[in-house]
């Protein structure tokens, strides 16, 4: 029976080659976070976070990654019908808005009736014409760390007198932060396999 260790202890003929090997992959998951998240977000990893939130109900979500510069940001990947005029597009500035709240605490957010918080940027219901009804929100982080924001919403048309979605629970914040530990974890574990020529990301 296990002793509840795992019995591989970390080769310290390798401890030389750690700060080059972090160095690399903060370098890999800098270029990850812009132009080049496509080619890492694959499938396994968009099923999971699909299969999230549909789980908690929500209407689409997004990964939000902060660009280069530290100063925006940009939509990488959003599971609703306006991704296409969205995704990669808009720039949400970090002074600005709920979502980037979440990058200045770097603590998760579950709220209804989110249209009644001053904090909220309408921006982005604006241009689609929704109004946010409710919104989970939280930390992305990988490669050691916070990358960005992992959203998802419940929505209906902006100019519709419909009553409000059901909203989220604590429960529902739960799996979302779930997904996202696991996302993260995924990511770098792709990330580093890459490094190391295991299996190159093509």
């Amino acid at each position: 029976m296990s002793d509840g260790r795992f019995p591989i202890l970390p080769d310290e003929s390798l401890a030389g080659l750690r700060p080059a090997l972090l160095g690399r992959l903060r370098v890999a998951a800098t270029e990850a976070c812009n132009k080049s998240f496509d080619v890492v977000f694959d499938a396994g990893m968009r099923a999971l976070l699909m299969s999230s939130f549909q789980l908690v109900g929500a209407d689409e979500g997004t990964i939000w990654l902060i660009d280069e510069g530290s100063e925006v940001l940009i939509p990488r990947f959003n599971s609703g019908p306006h991704a296409e005029g969205f995704v990669g597009i808009h720039r949400q500035p970090l002074t600005k808005g709920m979502i980037s709240m979440v990058v200045a605490t770097e603590q998760p957010i579950c709220e209804n009736e989110v249209y009644k918080n001053e904090r909220q940027d309408k921006e982005v219901d604006r241009k689609l014409g929704l109004r946010t009804c409710a919104m989970i929100a939280v930390p992305l982080v990988f490669s050691g760390e916070l990358r960005g924001v992992i959203s998802c919403v419940q929505v209906r048309p902006g100019n519709s007198a419909d009553p409000d979605p059901p909203g989220f629970t604590q429960e529902n914040l739960l799996e979302i932060l779930l997904a996202s530990s696991l996302l993260g974890r995924l990511l770098e574990g792709r990330l580093l396999a890459h490094c190391l020529g295991f299996t190159p990301i093509s």
